[in-house]
């Protein structure tokens, strides 16, 4: 691979998030219409070699990246949710491609073009290396820079390295680590190992590479549920390539294997009440007159079923596509819903008993109160309305905590509290 020129937009492969990489969405055709070659790269971009990892810097080259890179990203938007398996997946093989070419690049001497992208989202300083060891006017004594080396290296299992290899293991920047908030807020680093000195985290290429790439998958994590949120908003069903590629790479999840940290594919598992959004506590704690039949139809009800199931591999149209067990809906979902009805004021049964039908309705069974794995389908499986849409609705039950202004949707608010609470265990 060429580097001696390299046109502006090559930053858009260190940084798919980068204007550069705006401007060549903007000026393409829809992610629908792409044509086959870049279709088949957002698949295969999963499961890389190294050598595929690495981008020509011309036009077309940088352009099949940046766009392989969205339509992968929002497939899996299409067919899952935020912390989903198909969302770690694609967010572990980002993170291994970033580092990749960072590696690759600081190999052949684009050390700048690196730091360029690295700056935009890091505050990174060269540590001053002479008599003394210097950042920002607090010095490091010598036997810790050295000591930083020699952990490095251990923490890959290296003993001797040579010559070409030791510069990537020898402290050379400075980050501030309040500018790692987003990895230590998603524990992708853990500020008791960094080494600070002055409010400086000291930090070797290798840690450089590992920090970036861990903050461009962070916003791939990010953008893919900023995109989960718009389809729920939209109420459309996402169809054609989006669909196809969303399901390919949900075929490529190892199915006993895990991804990261305990994580595997299989059932969604029981409903974690402490992870609700406060609206949805709220709800099940049973609301007055005006608020029953929204509250329970329309919030409770897909709330409670799309977390329950937690649909993944396909779009979501009928939940007998995702559970094989009827008693899912019928002695878990179900039993949730009536209680938070009865709870109700006065009781939403009491004066309208074909609502218990409808309840069933709205996952997607049809008018029945006995639903079976046959009858879904029969109607409309709802989506969970977004967090503006309750504002408006129910204004009574929106009362926001902190991780509320993080999200759009509640089922994101369950979803990324359960993700989040499992890479703490």
């Amino acid at each position: 691979m060429g580097l001696d020129l390299i046109a502006p937009e090559y930053l858009a492969v260190l940084d798919p998030f980068a204007d550069e990489a705006k401007r060549i969405v903007e000026t393409s055709p829809p992610l629908e219409s792409l044509p086959p070659e870049i279709v088949e790269r957002s698949v295969r971009r999963v499961k890389w070699t190294t050598k595929e990892m690495l981008v020509e810097p011309n036009l077309d080259s940088i352009r099949a990246e940046v766009l392989s890179f969205y339509l992968m990203c929002q497939a899996v938007a299409s067919v899952s949710f935020p912390g989903s398996p198909e969302v770690r997946l694609i967010s572990e093989a980002t993170r291994n491609t970033l580092r990749y070419r960072m590696y690759d690049l600081f190999k052949r001497g684009q050390v700048d073009l690196c730091l360029r992208a690295v700056k935009r989202s890091i505050n990174l300083v060269d540590l001053e290396i002479g008599e003394a060891i210097q950042v920002a006017g607090f010095t490091i004594p010598r036997d810790d820079f050295y000591r930083l080396r020699d952990l490095r290296l251990a923490e890959d299992g290296l003993e001797t390295v040579d010559d070409r290899i030791l510069p990537q293991y020898l402290p050379r920047y400075a980050v501030r680590w309040t500018d790692l908030a987003p990895l230590l807020r998603h524990r992708r680093k853990e500020l008791t190992k960094l080494y600070l000195v002055g409010g400086w985290a000291v930090i070797t290429p290798r840690d450089l590479w590992d920090l970036y790439a861990n903050f461009i998958s962070v916003r791939l994590e990010d953008y893919v549920q900023s995109v989960y949120e718009r389809i729920l908003e939209s109420g459309a069903q996402p169809s054609g390539v989006l669909a196809q590629v969303g399901e390919r790479i949900s075929s490529m999840v190892p199915k006993e294997v895990a991804i990261r940290e305990g994580f595997t594919r299989g059932p969604a598992g029981r409903l974690r009440p402490e992870f609700f959004p406060p609206c949805m506590k709220l709800a099940l704690n049973g609301v007055g007159a005006g608020l029953r039949n929204y509250a329970i139809m329309m919030m409770l009800t897909p709330f409670l079923s799309y977390a329950r199931v937690a649909p993944s591999g396909k779009v979501a149209t009928r939940m007998a596509d995702f559970i094989n067990d009827i008693s899912i809906v019928r002695d878990e979902i179900a039993p949730l819903l009536f209680e938070a009805a009865e709870r109700c004021n006065p009781p939403l049964f009491k004066d309208q008993p074909q609502e218990k039908a409808g309840i069933f309705y709205h996952m997607g069974f049809g008018m029945t109160t006995e639903p079976t794995l046959a009858d879904s389908g029969r109607s409309k499986w709802y989506r969970t309305p977004n967090c503006s849409k309750i504002q408006m609705s129910a204004p009574t039950l929106c009362r926001p905590d902190e991780f509320c202004r993080k999200v759009k949707n509640p089922l994101t608010y369950y979803f990324r509290r359960k993700y989040e609470a499992s890479r703490a265990e």
